[in-house]
């Protein structure tokens, strides 16, 4: 057997990708050099893990780290390769995928020593020949030290000066203090400045660069690429604080080693007032050379008062949870008079966010919960023409509001597009107990620390550009990706400010006993973990200006007084805009065999005890239970009837017919919380219930409502308001409705398991939908929005968990199907001939297939499913969903990007839905659901999970 040197083979396929004319070829000369090229990287990381972790692999103890865990604690080394062949946002890849071109592009080679030309000191002139001929561990080949200040790094805008230290500013009314990375003498100088000296007031400053930074002779350096000097090297993204304080360390010995061949003296770059590069040579002795966290040690040495934390965040990007966390106990733990001095850079983007996140801790602790706005202080407009980076170019943002501001952008009709009108940020508002005051304290603090950059201008900003046609496809993508990136620490913020106001945080802050992390906070919130994807998934669909927007905004409603009502709204959950619209429409799928009166759509599985139905009134979930036999008197209990309810939406029953909340502006758009758990749903449906029986109280008993009228002149509906008069009796949550159903004697047992085909399939739901299981005679009543689409999911899912009981003893309902129906046909006996369209729509895609060939009684499992979706399909088609994506996703445009992506995250969610079903199917025969759940069971066989997540529909 002929042994295969990996580099040889990396070399080989490199050369082949540059110079093959034939695109197939090319793609596949490609594929093998990433695979061959990452063995190589995991193969390098393993040899420096074995260096590392030496000592502890020779004992015999059996304490040490594993390679696995050794890799997860450092997201950096994931980042590298990621950002250069792969990506985690399956609709994105890496470098190597986009431009293989520019990203196997020859680097410049090591220039012959007899080439350099030197001058009378002997030092080389070019900059080029000192990179190239770098050897260090952290100043390798190709890199170069740039100073961190350069010409017009110091907003002109900002008030005072310090000098050393550009874009100082303090937050007025806390002790926050902002700044670009300063020199020695600059940090001197902000410690003077914010009143502290030695043996005086304690000062915690944080450090939030990523990037490896080196002080010379008391100025700051940071690393670059020569290729690209002005742009921040992203291998470092997600580093720890620990790690890159080592490789500052070896920095500064790589330096000190480099400086011996030079006499003492390096080579650095700086920047002119043009923007040109120019170099330099700067003589360096070990005490001229020193690491940020050796100069804050000196400081504290020399008696100053302070506290130095490196808390790395990538350049652009969202603080992660655990950054929130390690900021919010520094500053929980620090003494009352404290002052807290973030930087990064330039002062602007990492350092505002730090400051937002420190004020709202000292609000918190200073306040207690809910965190709220002062009730002293004067309301700031923001000015409307700041730059698209975001940066202000007004600086007196003094105050803290008693409101939100309102930074608005025009389209061509005049209407003002403002934050509010991205419907992402509405929904988590109203998600949490005390979101609205939350995000109002948010905003004020915002403001205040605004006098460099406002995260929520800095939003709209970029939207602003994105929506420009004209500009460049280039420019609106940047525009696209930055807002996203804005528009995503934004959303975190609320969450954060959420979490800060609710009882999690109280032990933090010597307030109670709950000490919960935000990370773990967040964890138990999966809805808002599938909301913060949505952002870098789809990021487009938010900053598009809706149809309904653009066209002059004159009120659709015919009454201004009730536009008025329902923009005073200020409910936790019905809060300003919302209205509440009644469930049916006109237009709604209505059942054509089972007539129900008030369950417009009602359907039964073939063989199955299953239904589904559309929301009902209250009197049609009476008489659809009594169509079931639920209905128990005196002589017999009634069937069992396992109703479970999937709705992700927040439903309410006034008078008895469901109502749905809604924005006036959108009525038609459905308000879904993707990924939201029972209890949260269920919770705001409880506080929505509150704030009608606060409104009605207030308006003398009536309330305005909102209906779908269909006009038959226009062949249009129209949503029109109307008044109600509402006793507190008449208004009831899902919850209560069921409740009070159980108690008039129907035999039924009632969940709310929210699952739409827009959220992510998971194997924990599949668990949650077998467990509803009930005795053997019970029937299944699943209840979605409109009784059809992701509906037909979940039944499916309890059709298998049947099915598979029935074929332990007896021949299964799908067993005893005609031999002639087409998919009971296993893979392996299809006719050669079936067309790609026909193999597409009975779900024979490349991933299925390689499913089935894994999996145990993978083509029977696969027959069972494909039997059991037609059943189901009265409610649903999953197949004809893939197909209908696939097709759609043909048929785009290669410059709709947005689209695509749509397309793309459909088809693959309802490809996964298939996946699952099929794999449940697997399960159950290898398995007793009552000894193994489908997540242990899946969890143990990796291969699927590597399936699972890289299922396409577009091969």
């Amino acid at each position: 057997m002929q042994v295969q040197n990996l580099r040889e083979a990396i070399a080989t396929y490199r050369n082949s990708i540059l110079r093959q004319p034939d695109e197939m070829k090319r793609e596949a000369s490609l594929s093998f050099f990433m695979e061959y090229l990452e063995r190589y990287y995991f193969l390098i990381c393993f040899a420096v893990y074995i260096h590392s972790e030496r000592a502890a692999l020779h004992s015999s103890s059996s304490n040490h780290t594993s390679f696995a865990d050794w890799m997860k604690a450092r997201p950096e080394l994931y980042s590298i390769i990621r950002r250069n062949c792969f990506s985690k946002d399956r609709n994105q890849e890496g470098l190597l995928r986009r431009d293989p071109m520019r990203a196997l592009g020859y680097a410049s080679l090591k220039p012959s020593l007899k080439k350099i030309v030197e001058s009378a000191d002997g030092h080389p002139h070019e900059v080029g020949l000192v990179a190239a001929l770098r050897n260090g561990e952290v100043l390798g080949s190709q890199t170069v030290l740039k100073s961190d200040h350069c010409p017009g790094c110091q907003n002109v805008s900002l008030p005072e000066r310090v000098e050393g230290a550009p874009n100082f500013r303090e937050v007025p009314a806390f002790p926050v203090y902002g700044v670009a990375n300063p020199t020695i003498d600059g940090i001197r100088s902000v410690i003077r400045r914010i009143g502290s000296s030695k043996g005086g007031r304690p000062v915690f400053w944080h450090n939030m660069r990523e990037e490896p930074v080196i002080y010379i002779n008391g100025k700051p350096f940071v690393l670059r690429e020569i290729e690209r000097p002005y742009k921040n090297m992203l291998e470092y993204s997600g580093i720890d604080c620990e790690r890159v304080e080592r490789m500052e360390a070896r920095l500064k010995e790589d330096i000190l080693r480099e400086a011996e061949r030079y006499d003492g003296a390096i080579m650095v770059i700086h920047e002119t007032d043009d923007g040109q590069i120019f170099d330099a040579w700067e003589h360096v002795n070990s005490d001229s050379l020193q690491t940020p966290l050796e100069v804050f040690k000196c400081l504290e040495d020399d008696g100053f008062p302070i506290k130095y934390a490196r808390v790395p965040i990538t350049d652009g990007k969202a603080p992660k949870s655990s950054d929130f966390d390690t900021l919010a106990a520094h500053i929980a733990s620090a003494s009352k008079d404290t002052a807290f001095v973030f930087n990064c850079q330039m002062g602007r983007g990492r350092t505002t966010t730090g400051a937002v996140i420190a004020c709202l801790v000292k609000l918190r602790i200073s306040y207690g919960r809910p965190i709220k706005v002062l009730l002293d202080e004067v309301k700031h407009e923001q000015p409307d023409g700041s730059s698209s980076s975001g940066e202000e170019s007004e600086s007196n943002a003094t105050r803290l509001t008693s409101g939100t501001v309102e930074v608005r952008t025009r389209n061509e009709q005049g209407y003002a597009f403002g934050i509010d009108d991205i419907l992402l940020l509405w929904k988590i508002t109203r998600l949490f107990d005390n979101g609205v005051e939350c995000r109002e304290a948010l905003d004020a603090i915002i403001d205040r620390c605004s006098a460099l950059q406002n995260i929520r201008q800095a939003v709209l900003q970029y939207r602003k550009v994105f929506n420009q046609q004209h500009v460049e496809p280039r420019v609106r993508r940047v525009a696209l990706n930055r807002g996203a990136e804005y528009l995503e620490r934004y959303f975190r913020l609320i969450a954060f400010s959420a979490y800060l106001g609710s009882e999690a945080f109280d032990g933090f802050c010597g307030q109670g006993e709950c000490m919960m992390t935000f990370k773990s906070w967040l964890h138990q919130r999966p809805e808002v973990q599938a909301m913060k994807w949505s952002i870098r998934l789809r990021p487009g669909r938010f900053f598009n200006v809706p149809e309904e927007l653009r066209a002059p905004h004159e009120s659709q409603h015919g009454d201004a007084v009730m536009e008025a009502i329902v923009k005073a709204r200020n409910g936790s959950v019905l809060g300003k805009g919302s209205i509440l619209k009644m469930y049916f429409f006109p237009g709604q799928i209505t059942s054509s065999r089972i007539q129900i009166h008030g369950a417009p759509h009602v359907f039964k599985v073939n063989g199955y005890p299953v239904y589904s139905m559309a929301t009902p009134t209250i009197i049609g979930a009476k008489e659809m239970l009594a169509y079931l036999g639920a209905k128990s008197n005196a002589r017999a209990a009634g069937q069992k009837v396992v109703i479970t309810d999937l709705r992700e939406e927040a439903v309410v029953y006034i008078h008895g017919t469901p109502f749905v909340l809604r924005e006036l502006n959108k009525p038609v758009d459905t308000l879904k919380h993707v990924g939201i758990t029972g209890p949260v749903v269920e919770n705001m449906e409880a506080r929505l219930k509150e704030d009608i029986l606060s409104e009605v109280r207030q308006s003398g008993g009536r309330m305005l409502l909102h209906r779908e009228e269909y006009c038959p002149s226009s062949n249009q509906s129209s949503v029109v308001g109307y008044w109600e008069n509402i006793f507190p009796e008449d208004v009831k949550t899902p919850a209560e409705v069921y409740a009070a159903l159980k108690d008039e004697g129907y035999n039924i047992a009632y969940r709310r398991i929210p699952l739409t085909r827009e959220r992510e399939a998971l194997a924990s739901d599949v668990d949650e939908i077998q467990n509803c299981r009930d005795e053997p005679s019970a029937c299944y009543l699943y209840v979605s929005h409109t009784g059809f689409g992701g509906v037909a999911y979940t039944m499916a899912i309890i059709c298998c968990r049947l099915d598979a009981e029935v074929n332990f003893g007896t021949p299964s309902v799908t067993q005893t199907m005609v031999n002639g129906d087409p998919y009971s046909t296993p893979e392996e006996s299809l006719p050669s001939w079936t067309s790609e369209e026909e193999a597409r729509r009975m779900g024979d895609y490349r991933d299925i297939l390689s499913l089935t060939r894994v999996l145990m009684h993978g083509p029977k499992s696969k027959a069972d499913v494909d039997i059991i979706i037609e059943r189901c399909a009265g409610a649903g088609h999953t197949r004809d969903d893939i197909l209908h994506y696939s097709k759609e996703l043909e048929e785009v445009p290669d410059d709709d990007d947005e689209h695509r992506a749509y397309l793309m995250d459909m088809g693959i969610k309802a490809l996964r839905r298939y996946f699952f079903l099929i794999t449940f199917r697997s399960y159950l025969y290898c398995k007793s659901p009552t000894e193994t759940k489908f997540t242990s069971w899946m969890d143990a066989r990796p291969e699927l999970g590597h399936l699972c997540n890289n299922l396409r529909i577009d091969k």
